[in-house]
């Protein structure tokens, strides 16, 4: 009897296991058919939205959201999740449906946003589409924090074969978005202090051709306010019509044109926007202005590509319409030539009313220039020909993480840095018209982790002058800022600086005229460049390096100055003897996009225009 009952329990398990397993494969079937469903769907709503189809393109995310859904509910329940091996491959199918539901939220939401954007007209079209805008930008970048930390998660390995292979294919396909996503969570945060409450900024206008460390002298200021109320220009002037500030804060280290003290309109003297920014909010609560919640400064490239959106822009200071092939040279003759005999106040009347009328045409965007501004204003960010600073500090470590607050800020495991700031100190004022600049940073690395660098400055100005006695001469006051314990062991520098942004600062003032060529090096050593270990990767650019045992690196990061022109960047990096070069890869830090790098025995090289700030890392192994 006993014999026979132990058959018959023998018999259920054999028969329960076989029909959940039976089960378990026919969920998993279901579930392979609607994900790839969802991929289908999915991948022809995006190829509607790029066709301007956004109803097709609202339909197909909408299904793909459903199909993703109805794969994740057939997963079975939690305590499956717990369970050896079968764990696994559920915890890995649950983050691929959950990024389908996510990323196909985050695509209704953006559709629908640009359906709403269609039927709002009027004057203010921007400021009111702001106000309405809020719940879908909120949904979409949750959906996108979501897929970030999924993605994050996603790794092929113990997988079966049909699941390792949709995970490889997710992480192929989301590849190009991992800058995007690993900015989502300061996009959020910045997002929702924006529409906590009405925020007022001073809105700087930055003429590069008079070249300032933050991108230029601003000529113009405005207030602008933006929150959920929408977007507000309040005023719009001569920086020259402000009153002096109270303070007579001392000349900083350096040198500067015409001050005895550091007047508001000349505070923008540190590359790092944070540093400067500070010291402007500082001079600005003293002469007794609206109070403000930070600052916004863009540049004249900023404007140029905004035009190529608007088209053709009149101001009634010219004759001529300023377009986006001929605003920087335009703009300033009119300043500096035409308008030269009407005094101080005068001459800047072109400047405001630009100014004034770029802004004027942001608020009436029309239908087919939305998403082209947008993209045009995240570019000027990526590129620091916008920078921001706001005093909330939350929100301000947001714009750090976004990339977009100017700041000097190394990620982690840093081993070098280079900054160069360039300056028109002297007249004539608008000397940095027509002058291509390159850096050439030569790096020798020793056995002692330390390394020994040339850097090469070289300075071209066009023989060609449009502005006469304004631009016969780039009269630059050059700093160097580098990483910290770094010295200099020769070349020609003035001077060494205690510079606000606590870097060790080299200085040289240098002058070239209408056709010259004018070089200057500094040497230095920097005595932690090389460190144990692969270096720590960075969200949204760097992935580990597959081969890290034993490893060391050195990172290096280029800090790009805003200006007219992008300069040319080249950097070597010469290996001690007997090591080996293991990966080297390059970034712009802010798009993500890859530079490339070449590896030649025991020396790395990249070459680039510097567009954004540079990350460069050299894995090694030592012998």
């Amino acid at each position: 009897m006993k014999r026979a009952a132990w058959w018959i329990v023998a018999a259920v398990v054999v028969v329960a296991v076989i029909a959940v397993g039976w089960w378990g494969y026919r969920q998993a079937k279901d579930f392979e058919a609607l994900a790839r469903a969802g991929k289908a769907d999915a991948s022809a709503a995006l190829k509607s939205l790029e066709g301007g189809d956004t109803a097709a393109a609202l339909a197909g995310f909408d299904k793909a959201r459903d199909e993703f859904s109805r794969a994740r509910d057939l997963l079975g329940p939690s305590w499956l999740r717990g369970t050896w091996w079968l764990g696994d491959q559920l915890d890995a199918a649950d983050d691929l449906a959950t990024i389908g539901v996510e990323g196909s939220t985050a695509g209704a939401e953006g559709v629908r946003l640009l359906d709403e954007a269609s039927a709002v007209t009027g004057p203010d079209r921007l400021g009111r589409l702001l106000t309405l805008a809020r719940p879908r930008l909120d949904a979409s970048l949750t959906s996108l924090t979501v897929v970030a930390d999924r993605y994050d998660r996603l790794s092929a390995d113990g997988l079966v074969g049909p699941l390792a292979e949709a995970v490889t294919d997710a992480r192929d396909r989301l590849a190009p978005l991992r800058p995007l996503l690993a900015r989502s969570d300061a996009l959020l945060g910045l997002e929702r202090y924006l529409y906590s409450g009405q925020h007022r900024f001073i809105l700087l206008a930055q003429n590069n051709a008079q070249l300032r460390p933050t991108g230029g002298l601003p000529g113009t200021y405005g207030l602008v306010e933006i929150g959920p109320d929408g977007l507000r220009l309040d005023t719009f002037a001569d920086i020259y019509t402000l009153p002096n500030d109270t303070l007579n804060l001392p000349i900083p280290d350096g040198r500067q044109v015409n001050s005895r003290h550091l007047f508001f309109r000349a505070a923008g003297w540190w590359m790092d926007f944070p540093t400067s920014a500070d010291v402007m909010l500082r001079l600005w609560g003293s002469m007794d202005q609206p109070q403000v919640d930070g600052i916004i400064a863009i540049d004249l490239p900023t404007i140029r590509d905004l035009l190529k959106v608007f088209g053709p822009i009149r101001v009634p200071e010219s004759d001529t319409a300023f377009t986006s092939e001929n605003l920087i040279e335009r703009l300033n003759y009119v300043v500096q030539v035409e308008l030269s005999g009407q005094g101080l106040d005068g001459k800047k009347t072109a400047v405001v009313s630009l100014a004034r009328t770029v802004m004027e045409r942001l608020l009436r965007l029309g239908d087919d220039e939305f998403l082209p501004t947008m993209e045009s204003l995240a570019s000027s960010a990526n590129d620091k020909h916008i920078q921001l600073y706001v005093t909330d500090p939350d929100a301000q470590a947001d714009l750090v993480a976004a990339g977009w607050s100017g700041a000097l800020n190394p990620p982690a495991d840093t081993t070098d840095l280079l900054a160069v700031s360039n300056a028109v100190i002297a007249p004539p004022a608008k000397g940095n018209l027509d002058v291509a600049k390159a850096l050439d940073y030569a790096v020798t690395l020793n056995d002692d982790g330390s390394a020994d660098t040339r850097l090469t400055l070289d300075y071209r100005k066009s023989a060609r002058n449009v502005l006469g006695r304004f631009n016969t001469q780039f009269s630059n006051y050059v700093r160097v800022h580098r990483a910290a314990g770094t010295t200099r062991t020769g070349g020609a520098v003035d001077e060494s600086l205690t510079d606000a942004t606590g870097l060790p600062t080299f200085a040289r003032s240098l002058d070239v005229g209408l056709g010259e060529h004018v070089t200057t090096d500094l040497r230095s050593h920097v005595p932690h460049a090389v460190r144990a270990g692969a270096a720590a990767p960075v969200p949204g650019l760097s992935v580990p390096v597959p081969d890290a045992t034993g490893a060391w690196h050195y990172r290096l990061v280029v800090a790009r100055q805003a200006d007219l022109v992008d300069t040319g960047l080249s950097v070597s990096v010469q290996v001690p003897k007997g090591w080996t070069v293991v990966a080297s890869t390059a970034w712009l830090r802010n798009s993500g996009e890859v530079l490339p790098t070449t590896v030649a025995g025991d020396r790395v090289t990249l070459a680039t225009p510097l567009s954004q700030d540079v990350l460069l890392d050299v894995t090694l192994r030592r012998p």
